[in-house]
């Protein structure tokens, strides 16, 4: 997994791992306290536990963190013991090239450089106990977030009349925000309206315009597939760039007409092409065969 220099930090080792801190609280003696002694296994529990999220190796609990004196959200990553045989092998493969907590923490850093609305990370470890596999931990604020932007649109559709001019400015502030962190070499890997947070409160949805949603602030979240794309070919990043734009969608613009917002302009011949590849499948036979299935 490649990190960019200027972002990259040296871990810090305690008893059953390693840890990160963000810069900004490199000095909190009082949350490094609460990473070496273990006092995060005492939050991991059925009543912090918040909606399960869509991957199944992943849990969040949110609660209030003294050391900080903020409600925030640990993240706990781990191969299930339940998983049948060929998906640990997969995950294990996966992970000697890959840490999504890692690439989320330093995803968030970066993001935060270059002015996008992100979750604010604080942290990252792991925890490794004899006889079970490694657990990897990211902790960041907890967003005082109203609903995500597919939720977002999907009421505007039910309740309002200008839905449609309202979701196409939605659609334009997402794919801004995909462009801007392409051109700083950064993608996202999976810019879909449900990983896009509406941190604004919202009421009489039904008398919103799309002037007033046009001020409204987006925080894209999900970070575990970020990749820095500085060192690829020019060519290279910009296939890869639209292979990460197979998964934006915003209601029903997807495809072609999303790679238009993205764009700022209509996509030629070529871009199309390679867009639609990446679509149905890519290289990937099996995704080919299988009936299409659509995510958030």
């Amino acid at each position: 997994m490649y990190i960019p220099d200027n972002l990259r930090q040296s871990a810090f080792q305690y008893a059953l791992g390693k840890y990160l801190i963000h810069p900004a609280h490199t000095n909190n003696e009082a949350m490094e306290s609460w990473i070496r002694e273990l006092q995060f296994e005492q939050y991991e529990l059925p009543e912090n536990r918040m909606q399960q999220h869509s991957r199944k190796r992943n849990t969040l609990y949110s609660f209030h963190l003294p050391a900080i004196n903020k409600e925030v959200v640990l993240k706990v990553s781990q191969t299930s013991a339940h998983y049948r045989w060929y998906r640990k092998l997969n995950l294990l493969l996966t992970n000697l090239f890959k840490n999504y907590s890692l690439n989320a923490y330093y995803g968030s850093i970066a993001l935060e450089n270059i002015g996008v609305d992100s979750i604010n990370t604080l942290a990252y470890w792991t925890c490794k106990r004899q006889n079970q596999s490694t657990k990897s931990y990211l902790l960041y604020e907890k967003i005082p977030a109203s609903m995500s932007a597919y939720d977002f649109c999907r009421q505007l559709v039910e309740n309002n009349a200008n839905a449609t001019e309202i979701i196409r400015v939605i659609t334009q502030k997402l794919a801004a925000t995909v462009r801007k962190i392409h051109q700083h070499n950064i993608r996202h890997g999976d810019p879909h309206a449900g990983n896009f947070l509406l941190a604004a409160p919202v009421t009489f949805i039904e008398n919103l315009t799309a002037d007033a949603v046009e001020q409204m602030p987006f925080v894209l979240i999900d970070l575990d597939k970020i990749q820095f794309s500085e060192r690829e070919k020019p060519w290279l990043r910009k296939i890869r760039n639209l292979r990460c734009l197979r998964r934006f969608r915003v209601h029903d613009i997807e495809g072609v007409e999303g790679l238009e917002y993205y764009l700022g302009k209509s996509p030629s011949l070529l871009e199309k092409t390679i867009l639609r590849f990446w679509m149905r499948g890519g290289f990937n036979i099996y995704k080919w065969l299988k009936p299409s299935r659509k995510r958030v």
